[in-house]
């Protein structure tokens, strides 16, 4: 039997029957489609194989020598890499509503009377083969994926030390007696390390989004003051940005405070990179909701970029500075919170991002 490149069966199709005129016919029948064929003549033989071997299909006849057919295919789905594996029982009988329900509840996906159709038999393997195969493409693209979040990972946590040594190094010079050209420069590093923070504090969030949902630890607060904390850090940093806040109504509700200034500060920052002019934020109730909206005048998103404005590594403008996370990272937060975030843009209306969340999960 050919083997792959990781030792197991490079056969897609198991054919299980005590019968060899039986297992010849239906390898002349699986023969046309050029698909690797495997056979068995018992239910333990098959075991074995399984055990050894990984296939894509499964063709498994009812009346065996040891053990039945649903016997065969129950303690196939104790075998690790054969829990989902197609199964196709081949029966000359009729099966029960009882006998199917049991089949159908050890994962049975299908069965062929006797004498079999060919064609019927090769279009049911052809589309269960077609799956499989979609499903191998999906399986490896997420180990690809899953092995890039890690590397992220690992390169985030990895410039942690070397960039809170640069914060406070820049901390302590702004502290010390400078002339003003040299104040200036310790401040600019200040704010470019705090930068880079922000960058390495979103690349950790977007390497744990592929391992399931940003965790929140939701507890009572209140949006408004929330937003008057963001909004001073922006101005203490550069007291000549221009922000504006409104509120309106009651904003209090239960929500993770560190996240959703996180959240905040990403859409702020992301007006203030991207706009021009003063910068609205309008925080209102919405009854059951909170929504937050910041507004920016300047020139709109592109329109074929609004579809993957909150996909990883994508950004407004096709340049620009920073990573093209900040915005994935308030949606996947907003969805932390059974919330959302949407956003308008056009060169008349400029561009509004509306963060709404429940005020209870």
């Amino acid at each position: 039997m050919d083997m792959d490149l990781n030792g197991r069966s490079a056969a897609a199709i198991l054919a299980v029957d005590d019968v060899p005129a039986n297992l010849l016919a239906l390898s002349g029948i699986i023969e046309p489609l050029g698909e690797r064929f495997a056979t068995a003549k018992s239910g333990r033989e098959a075991l074995a194989l399984a055990a050894r071997d990984a296939f894509a299909l499964i063709l498994l006849d009812v009346r065996l020598p040891d053990m039945d057919g649903f016997e065969t295919l129950s303690q196939l789905r104790a075998i690790p890499h054969a829990q989902h594996t197609p199964v196709i029982l081949l029966t000359a009988y009729e099966l029960s509503t009882q006998a199917l329900d049991h089949a159908q509840g050890l994962g049975l996906v299908d069965y062929i009377l006797k004498p079999i159709p060919p064609a019927l038999l090769r279009s049911k393997v052809t589309a269960l083969l077609s799956l499989h195969r979609r499903d191998e493409e999906i399986r490896h693209r997420d180990e690809v994926l899953a092995a890039k979040d890690r590397h992220i990972a690992m390169l985030a946590h990895d410039l942690q030390n070397p960039l809170a040594a640069i914060v406070m190094a820049a901390n302590r010079l702004e502290r010390a007696p400078l002339d003003p050209p040299s104040r200036a420069t310790a401040e600019r590093i200040g704010r470019a390390a705090m930068r880079m923070s922000d960058m390495v504090r979103n690349l950790t969030d977007y390497a744990h989004v592929g391992r399931g949902p940003i965790p929140i630890s939701p507890a009572a607060m209140d949006l408004g003051d929330l937003c008057r904390d963001v909004m001073a850090e922006f101005l203490e940093a550069d007291p000549a940005r221009q922000i504006e806040l409104g509120c309106e109504g009651r904003l209090d509700g239960e929500w993770d405070k560190n996240r959703l200034h996180q959240a905040v500060s990403n859409l702020i920052g992301n007006a203030l990179r991207y706009g021009e002019g003063k910068i609205e934020v309008r925080a209102r109730d919405a009854g059951a909701h909170v929504e937050i909206a910041i507004h920016n005048a300047g020139p709109p998103i592109p329109p074929e970029r609004l579809p993957v404005i909150f996909h990883p590594f994508e950004r407004g403008a096709q340049a620009g500075a920073g990573l093209g996370l900040g915005l994935f990272i308030v949606r996947e937060i907003a969805k932390a919170h059974a919330g959302d975030v949407s956003v308008t843009s056009t060169a008349e209306a400029g561009t509004t991002f509306v963060l709404r969340l429940p005020r209870r999960r």
